[in-house]
């Protein structure tokens, strides 16, 4: 009977087991190109050369215009003012 419990892995294991250590982002995401320390970080989360940092080159799938207007949005609050009252 102890034979079986201890080919189960416990919940602990199992959890260690799906967390891999991340690959380290040191390529082109387009290209494939090698990038090292030069490589530019997008706001879509990849990693691209010289060539395709730019977001038109790359068809970045970021929306810029819906977060530079929820910025917007923060940053500058509504303000009402109050209402005069008549004499």
């Amino acid at each position: 009977a102890s034979v079986s419990q201890n080919a189960e892995p416990t919940p602990e294991e199992q959890d260690k087991s799906l967390d891999k250590p991340k690959q380290k982002k040191n390529r082109c995401f387009m290209c494939r190109k090698k990038v090292g320390l030069t490589g530019f970080e997008c706001r879509c989360g990849n990693v691209y050369c010289g060539m395709h940092r730019y977001s038109d080159v790359h068809s970045c799938s970021y929306n810029y215009k819906a977060d530079a207007a929820e910025k917007i949005r923060k940053e500058n609050p509504v303000v009402v003012g109050e209402k005069i009252q008549k004499i």
